[in-house]
């Protein structure tokens, strides 16, 4: 529910009505976790809540306000996700995960293997029509002193499996709700990106796609050529602008080289040849470099050559590439 939360549904509205795709929108929430804590302090209670009974009635009001709670306050995150796909006549498919957020974010999006929860019932299309009942953990189990017995309870008794969809893109907000003054990236989605194998684009601000400036870099490799073709089929349909880059770093060998010579003997550098090295380097290391920049530049002007509609302009950075 953070600003760069609305910002990512509306460029995946965005998106979507333009492509006549249709939106996913998950959140996650942690009720395991206030589970097994739950479970942890039990057996610290006073004696007077120690009796089956006690226990099971602590147990069902733990369930509803914690595990219920969590899924109405989630579930109210998502009623603003669906006011802004009805408005934009954008389908869109609501749904739950429980666990810990990065990882059921990287499972739900990579395989469609996130854990749809369980415990107090389960649609996962209409959160709103969630209702604990009488639903609540297992029988309480009373040892020879009469106080309860520490309990676990496996996770998969609470899921009701997972949706299996298969995803074309990820649009995920830059920071959540606890995003810090001088960050760049939030943890949560900085872990994301990390396990998650599909097309991914972070919000970073309310800014349209439509008519914008892109950058698409590109360093030889077949995944740069891969968002090349991306971006043009993308910029082609949003009437957008991009801007090709390819850099190289020239000081890197500049700065290997002085550093040998700093360390390296009189009779050392003679059997070295430094000087010749240091300029053999300088002729075929840089001017190579260079050429290698714009070869990639040139392959990807040719790509661009096949979208006449979108304006293209190239460009070589000199400098540590990132």
């Amino acid at each position: 529910n953070s600003e760069h939360s609305h910002w990512a549904v509306d460029r995946a509205i965005e998106t979507c009505a333009l492509s006549e795709g249709q939106i996913t929108g998950n959140h996650v929430y942690a009720a395991r976790l206030h589970d097994v804590r739950f479970r942890q302090l039990e057996t610290g209670l006073p004696a007077q809540f120690q009796s089956a009974e006690e226990i099971k009635r602590q147990r069902k009001i733990h369930d509803k306000l914690i595990e219920k709670g969590l899924q109405l306050i989630s579930d109210s995150f998502l009623d603003q996700t669906s006011k802004a796909c009805d408005k934009a006549g954008v389908n869109l498919t609501r749904q739950l995960l429980e666990g810990i957020h990065y990882e059921e974010v990287i499972r739900e999006a990579n395989a469609g293997h996130g854990r749809l929860p369980s415990l107090i019932g389960f649609d996962p299309n209409i959160a709103d029509k969630y209702d604990g009942g009488d639903t609540v953990r297992s029988d309480v189990a009373i040892g020879g002193d009469g106080r309860i017995i520490a309990e676990d309870e496996e996770h998969d008794e609470k899921l009701a499996g997972s949706s299996g969809r298969k995803y074309d893109l990820m649009v995920i907000g830059a920071h959540g709700i606890g995003k810090q003054p001088y960050s760049q990236l939030g943890g949560m989605v900085a872990r994301v990106i990390r396990g998650v194998e599909k097309d991914t684009l972070i919000v970073r601000d309310d800014k349209s796609l439509a008519g914008g400036n892109w950058i698409v870099c590109v360093d030889g490799s077949s995944y740069s050529y891969k968002a090349m073709r991306l971006a043009l089929e993308m910029a082609r349909d949003f009437g957008a602008k991009l801007h090709v880059c390819s850099a190289f770093d020239v000081e890197y060998h500049h700065a290997v080289f002085g550093n040998i010579k700093d360390i390296l003997s009189v009779q050392a550098s003679k059997v070295f040849k430094f000087e010749e090295q240091e300029e053999l380097h300088n002729n075929i290391i840089d001017k190579g470099l260079l050429k290698l920049a714009q070869a990639n530049l040139k392959r990807a002007q040719v790509m661009a050559d096949e979208f006449p509609d979108v304006e293209v302009e190239t460009q070589i950075l000199v400098g540590k590439p990132f």
